[in-house]
């Protein structure tokens, strides 16, 4: 029979993998959950304004708007160019 401190061991490393398993889950939902965001803004020129409201006002970091400088432009370019066809 494992000592109370081995229980312990084996308890606490039963929670971190189970830690790692819901962080893992929660960043594959983000992942989809953006993908599903983008797909629609890249088809919806106001739903692609309002999330780049969103970014303005949501993003802080400047290592992330960085990273999201390329979907800024697209959207940007997208929306100009639903805009001139009005």
């Amino acid at each position: 029979m494992a000592t109370l401190e081995q229980q312990i061991a084996q308890k606490q490393d039963e929670l971190a993998r189970l830690k790692e398993k819901a962080q893992k889950q929660e960043n594959a939902q983000k992942i989809v959950l953006g993908g599903m965001v983008l797909a629609v803004a890249r088809k919806n020129p106001q739903f692609a304004q309002s999330l780049l409201a969103m970014i303005d006002k949501e993003v802080n970091r400047d290592t992330d708007k960085k990273r999201l400088t390329n979907i800024i432009i697209e959207l940007q370019k997208f929306i100009n160019k639903a805009n001139n066809q009005l």
